[in-house]
């Protein structure tokens, strides 16, 4: 048998009056504990500047390349 009510949950959350919109809870950085304000930010929980130092981009394709000494086309 079931009962046309559903099981009182556990832990119940308090749900926000109607029309209010509850603060957002500050995210800060877990490297130097910065706010956060970038939506990109606040999913890795990394600000722009921590994040270079952790995740540093790799070296540009131009500055691998060098120049060869080569021997001269013949009938040139």
């Amino acid at each position: 048998m079931e009962s046309p009510e559903p099981p009182p949950e556990l832990f119940p959350v308090p749900q926000p009056e109607a029309g209010r919109r509850e603060p957002h809870r500050p995210v800060r950085c877990a490297l130097c504990g910065r706010p956060l304000t970038g939506a990109a930010s606040r999913r890795t929980g990394l600000g722009p500047a921590c994040d270079a130092k952790l995740h540093p981009a790799g070296p540009d394709i131009r500055t691998r390349r060098h120049e060869v000494d080569q021997d001269t086309l013949p009938g040139t």
